[in-house]
């Protein structure tokens, strides 16, 4: 007979856990963003998350998000309202990491504070000379040494601006915001607003099982919620029946 209870025990709590997969907001630390879908922590179910939204916890308890080609950036804030994501270079020098970055490939872009805001292409120079900083030039200090600064250069600036025959090609990049020696700092990406738009605000999403192509479904119990903490709590009360039951016998 205890078999059989344990048993039914373990199936109860199975039932109430698979349940709340996905249901279930996650955090790397009690002051980090609150993780949800369209993101998902590597523990997590595949479903629970979508694709290129996975995030990981390191051992300081940080968040990261790997972006396309490898750039791992950590998250500061999460704002789910209007689908953007606050992030942060971890050694504080994102024009480093920028050389790889292409967003074309994910569901993220820029975030631009201003609708006459645009993306602007560049060109870093490793330079053995000090050059002067205007709109078309800039600094780099988290790739600079005493000797030999660096600056990103947009394709805009002539040869009256500035002299480059000092300097020595490092890298291009496209499409990034202006003052990109600021974005070493803190930069802002959002992403699709089309992901999971069909579900209720009450309600989650996660992706489809064994679906070929990226789609998502609504789960949990919109307005009031109750069925589903009837779901969860169904198995657990069954359990307290059988024991009253049991214990007749």
């Amino acid at each position: 007979m205890n078999f059989i209870l344990f048993l039914f025990l373990i199936f109860s709590f199975n039932v109430a856990v698979s349940q709340d997969d996905c249901l279930a907001s996650t955090t790397c630390s009690l002051t980090g963003p609150v993780n949800r879908f369209p993101f998902r922590l590597k523990n997590q179910p595949e479903n629970c998350g979508y694709p290129g939204f996975e995030l990981s916890c390191t051992e300081k308890n940080e968040t990261m998000l790997e972006l396309p080609n490898s750039v791992s950036v950590m998250v500061r804030t999460i704002t789910y309202e209007s689908h953007q994501i606050s992030l942060q270079d971890p050694e504080n020098c994102l024009p480093r990491q920028l050389q790889n970055l292409s967003l074309s490939s994910s569901l993220f872009n820029f975030s631009l504070s201003y609708s006459w805001e645009s993306l602007y292409n560049y060109t870093f120079f490793n330079c053995s000379s000090q050059k002067k900083e205007m709109y078309y030039v800039h600094h780099i200090p988290c790739l600079s040494l005493p000797a030999y600064p660096v600056y990103a250069v947009m394709p805009e600036a002539g040869f009256r601006d500035v002299d480059l025959s000092s300097c020595q090609k490092m890298y291009s990049i496209l499409g990034v915001p202006y003052q990109v020696s600021e974005i070493s700092k803190v930069f802002s990406l959002n992403w699709s607003s089309e992901i999971c738009r069909n579900c209720e605000e009450s309600m989650k999403c996660r992706m489809k099982s064994n679906s070929k192509e990226p789609e998502t479904e609504c789960i949990g119990e919109p307005a009031t919620g109750a069925a589903r903490k009837l779901g969860i709590a169904g198995p657990i009360f069954s359990f307290f029946l059988l024991l009253a039951a049991l214990s007749v016998f």
